[in-house]
């Protein structure tokens, strides 16, 4: 069931001037704005079929002061018109009307008794605007819109936007609904950009996961392989040293220990290049007690040399080692 907004939106009303067009006097308002239709009061309508109220008009409509027709009428009041809408069109959504004003309504206007106007219409259970009721002159302006009695002329209709809306699209105070469009559109067009970006993501810092995954085992593959070649390496190394008699067998895991240690390879082929001979080319057993013996010089000097404590180069002496 349709209702009745007494006083939906105020306008500020233009400069009253008389119709350019001869034996005319009709003056043509903005009434209702396109779209969303929010006061200052924070009521909310929607203007979403134009042409629909347009349509709906079919005879001469009051335009009356402090919307009488629609509050002392019903109740058997005067509710004098000042003048009527004789016409309403659809300009780019939003909804004009054509007045024809009387004596007492050109008066109260040239006479800045009321300065500003506000639409009553009919709207359904969801803020969809129906039709026009009537409008009434007032001095409480619901929206920021031309005023009845300003100095502009009357070309000078356009409705700038309310003042929140212009600072939230970073627009200035004089700006039209077209700015207002245009600058939503920009944001539209920059929001699509960035979603179609992420949608996109940059090839040379995104791989798929299944990529990365073989690229992963590749990777871990490859460093076992390298670890085997060095580790193959580092014991042939070492192999070389004992064939040369410059390391006991016995000391073999503990050169290959350090060759595996930072900056440990480099320093044992330094050893191995100045070190003498200490082991006979036709080893020989050697009891078990000689591993409690003192050091012999050769090896007090390796140990020097290759940064090895005594103690340590002592454990490291097999049983079983042979000479």
């Amino acid at each position: 069931m349709s209702q009745v907004a007494l006083t939906a939106l105020c306008f500020q009303m233009p400069q009253f001037v008389q119709s350019e067009e001869k034996d005319s006097d009709i003056q043509w308002l903005p009434m209702i704005p396109a779209g969303t239709a929010e006061g200052r009061d924070g009521r909310k309508w929607f203007n979403n079929n134009p042409d629909a109220v347009v349509a709906a008009f079919d005879s001469k409509l009051p335009f009356d002061v402090e919307h009488s027709t629609e509050i002392k009428g019903p109740q058997g009041e005067d509710a004098d018109a000042y003048g009527w809408i004789v016409a309403l069109e659809n300009r780019n959504g939003e909804i004009w009307a054509g007045v024809e004003w009387n004596d007492n309504g050109i008066y109260k206007i040239k006479d800045k008794r009321y300065g500003f106007y506000s639409p009553a219409f009919s709207y359904d259970d969801k803020g969809n605007i129906v039709a026009m009721s009537s409008a009434g002159l007032t001095n409480k302006p619901n929206f920021r819109v031309p005023a009845l009695n300003r100095s502009e002329n009357k070309e000078d209709t356009t409705m700038p936007l309310p003042k929140a809306l212009a600072d939230a699209l970073a627009l200035p105070e004089n700006a039209t609904e077209q700015d207002a469009v245009t600058a939503i559109g920009a944001l539209k067009s920059a929001e699509q950009i960035a979603l179609n970006r992420a949608a996109q993501p940059d090839l040379t810092k995104f791989v798929p996961n299944d990529t990365y995954e073989i690229a992963l085992n590749r990777a871990t593959a490859a460093e076992a392989s390298l670890k085997e070649i060095e580790d193959k390496e580092t014991e042939a190394l070492v192999d070389v040293a004992i064939a040369a008699g410059k390391v006991a067998p016995a000391n073999k895991e503990m050169y290959v220990a350090l060759c595996r240690t930072e900056g440990g390879r480099e320093k044992f082929e330094k050893f191995a290049e100045t070190a003498p001979k200490i082991v006979d080319a036709k080893p020989k057993k050697v009891p078990t007690q000689q591993q409690s013996e003192e050091l012999t010089k050769d090896e007090i000097a390796l140990c020097r040399q290759m940064g090895v404590s005594e103690e340590s180069w002592k454990a490291n002496r097999h049983h079983k080692a042979t000479y």
